[in-house]
């Protein structure tokens, strides 16, 4: 087992799935695509990660019995620490994405899933420094309840992880608000997309607007407010990060709908760079932030802003084709779609700083 300087960095509690993707305006429709809800988030962790950090990323691959060789041979160009799993007595999970005008998008399995939980880890992935699930606020606790008992058992002093959490949207209703704060409690990020959290207060008609929603939500008009910082997702809009009484807005990497080709999987890639990036393992390294560092804690925690630009530069590369970008070159800065991504990364952070420092005083000093 690993020192404690050695664990792994990021695990994913989501699946591999292979898509097949509808789209309702007509577009040829695609199949066999890489997909799944762990295949993003462990891509989103890798890009953030870079080639130096690579191993320090882990999930699992449930193959079945019609899985493609090809996609272990690219999925091995990573140089991840995936896990893959054969089971000749099954087929591989299987979904059909339907897209349409306005972000529609529909979903529904075409085979049995596999789900993943604390008893599906090796010791060493269970002492990870990083968790990702996308799931009910139910099983949410019940997964951070068994990673926290397992790791108890393995190294009762080993720090407490970070926690990153992605409610599913079917489950984001008015009926599971309060299910959604009691696994709130026990995270430490919390990640809907726009529409997912405004969907919580359709019945509240006393939550009209945005601030309002996240008064509720983290509790800041009482005393029991949450530790959990809450990052929404906005699609082309970038994201929205309440942490306390702070709050900071990110635009979205790409500004154009032109470089936009397939969302699919680009929240997940989204949450697992973001939760890699906040045990600090990602390239460049935190210290690039010194250009808005004492403009950042004014905002939100340092730690959090390192996080949530390498969510949003990771995020772009996932939503440029249909399916997963592809990987060139194995230097020290690896080449995602002919981009290396830490050049991507310190040109973000550069075209952003501006517009980071002018919410200090309520004006926006970039070209927005």
């Amino acid at each position: 087992m690993a020192t404690r300087q050695g664990r792994l960095a990021f695990v994913t509690f989501g699946m591999f799935i292979i898509d097949e993707i509808e789209y309702l305006n007509g577009r040829a429709a695609e199949q066999k695509i890489i997909g799944g809800a762990g295949t993003y988030a462990a891509l989103g962790a890798r890009l953030a990660a870079g080639a130096a950090f690579a191993p320090y990323v882990s999930w699992i691959v449930d193959m079945g019995s019609d899985f493609p060789p090809e996609f272990k041979t690219l999925i091995q160009t990573w140089r991840t620490s995936c896990t893959f799993r054969l089971d000749m007595n099954r087929l591989t999970t299987t979904a059909w994405n339907g897209y349409g005008l306005n972000e529609y998008r529909a979903f529904k399995y075409l085979t049995p899933k596999l789900r993943l939980d604390e008893d599906s880890l090796s010791d060493e992935q269970a002492l990870a420094r990083s968790f990702h699930m996308v799931c009910s606020p139910l099983r949410c606790i019940s997964l951070v309840e068994g990673v926290v008992a397992r790791r108890r058992r393995l190294a009762p002093d080993e720090p407490r992880p970070v926690f990153v959490w992605e409610p599913v949207p079917e489950l984001c209703t008015p009926e599971e608000f309060e299910k959604l704060r009691g696994a709130a409690k026990i995270v430490d990020i919390v990640s809907p997309n726009a529409d997912e959290f405004a969907s919580f207060f359709a019945a509240d008609s006393g939550c009209t607007s945005r601030q309002a929603m996240v008064d509720k939500f983290l509790g800041l008009r009482d005393t029991g407010s949450l530790d959990a910082a809450l990052v929404i997702r906005e699609g082309a809009h970038g994201c929205t990060v309440y942490q306390g009484q702070k709050s900071l807005q990110l635009h979205a990497f790409h500004r154009s709908s032109e470089r936009v080709i397939d969302p699919t999987g680009g929240g997940n890639t989204f949450l697992g760079a973001l939760a890699i990036a906040m045990t600090g393992t990602a390239s460049p390294a935190e210290s690039a932030l010194t250009p808005v560092n004492s403009s950042s804690a004014r905002l939100v925690d340092q730690g959090l802003l390192f996080a949530v630009l390498h969510a949003t530069v990771a995020a772009s590369y996932a939503i440029e084709q249909t399916g997963i970008p592809l990987l060139a070159g194995t230097s020290a800065d690896d080449a995602w779609n002919g981009e290396p991504y830490q050049k991507r990364f310190m040109s973000f952070l550069e075209r952003e700083e501006a517009y980071i420092t002018g919410q200090l005083s309520g004006t926006d000093k970039s070209n927005s």
